[in-house]
């Protein structure tokens, strides 16, 4: 089993031939000639590492060396912890396995003879099992419950990640001033399981004033509004806490001092407290708007990627006239009605 990183040498995205549908619809390309230039939106190379091994890690010096063949120059040393530590940890590993397209379908296949066989044997109840239009309607009604299941998953993969896509967002933000992006897609070839890390070229300067403007717009006119989508826009955390001593005083002591001769104890498990972090602190409009490019950039690449991204009429900082760029995507489903359908928990 080959446990080496791959890239593909071109810089293009035509790694995946069959596992994301439509990449071949971006602009991709072999490195640039004199004069020409990058456009927003295209993929500049992929990063690709076998999941199923251990140890691993991206391989960012050669996509170092890729980008600085578009005129990009990224130091690996200002993302590689950034990018390594939220994506390969083994519990984020994992999750994506389980949350591959083949587990879903494996887990579709068992949901299916599961519901099957407790309606038929419900059916017998009624007399219905043993006549051939009873074991049809049993039929179509797992194949209902099945197919919803599917539409389920399927609408949950639109949505943003906090398992995946966010946890780039410290990523993208170091990035966003080299006019690069970050994304995480995963394909399974044979019986290994891939993760795909994307670098997308996108000049972010416009859609920092455009969100910078929308924010004190909504600030001026909805702060209500406002309020309400940013605190939707949290997670959960569990950080260690470190047991001290809050009260002293010789009063204390006595409370302190064992009764019994101390013994050797297992080794007790950390505290850990959890607390609600919120992803959008309240600050300045443009500092609002690069942290919620930042946090959001992931789940745009992962959308862009896979043509998964919400058609629109005019676009205002892409090339192609029905994909949106990340301020639009923001605007509408994250600031607008849409932004509780798409964060995914």
């Amino acid at each position: 089993m080959a446990c080496e990183p791959q890239m593909d040498p071109g810089g293009a995205a035509s790694p995946l031939s069959t596992s994301s549908p439509g990449w071949n619809t971006l602009p991709v390309g072999s490195p640039p000639g004199w004069g020409q230039e990058l456009r927003n939106g295209q993929v500049l190379t992929v990063l690709r590492i076998d999941n199923t091994c251990a140890p691993m890690a991206f391989d960012l010096g050669a996509a170092e060396e890729q980008l600085q063949t578009w005129g990009i120059q990224v130091p690996a040393d200002q993302y590689r912890s950034l990018a390594e530590s939220a994506l390969l940890e083994p519990q984020v590993r994992r999750y994506i396995i389980y949350n591959s397209r083949p587990m879903r379908l494996a887990f579709a296949v068992v949901f299916y003879v599961v519901v099957w066989a407790n309606i038929y044997s419900t059916s017998q109840i009624f007399a219905l099992g043993n006549h051939w239009g009873g074991v049809l309607l049993v039929t179509l009604a797992a194949v209902t419950l099945t197919l919803t299941l599917m539409l389920i998953f399927e609408r949950h993969q639109k949505k943003a990640n906090t398992n995946t896509d966010l946890r780039l967002a410290a990523a993208n933000g170091a990035l966003q001033r080299h006019r690069v992006l970050l994304g995480v897609t995963d394909t399974v070839e044979g019986c290994q399981s891939v993760i795909q890390l994307w670098f997308v070229y996108f000049d972010l300067e416009n859609c920092v004033q455009f969100l910078s403007d929308h924010v004190q717009e909504m600030k001026t006119n909805q702060e209500s509004l406002l309020r309400s989508r940013l605190s939707q826009l949290c997670v959960v955390m569990e950080t260690g806490v470190s047991p001290t001593t809050t009260a002293e005083g010789p009063e204390n002591l006595l409370e302190e001092a064992p009764l019994l001769p101390s013994s050797p104890r297992p080794t007790e498990r950390p505290l850990m407290q959890t607390e609600l972090h919120q992803l959008i602190p309240d600050a300045e409009p443009e500092e609002m708007a690069q942290q919620l490019l930042a946090v959001f950039g992931g789940y745009y690449i992962r959308l862009l990627v896979t043509s998964q991204l919400p058609h629109v009429v005019g676009t205002r900082h892409t090339d192609s006239p029905r994909v949106p760029c990340p301020c639009q995507l923001i605007e509408a489903h994250i600031l607008g009605t849409g932004c509780c359908p798409f964060l995914a928990r």
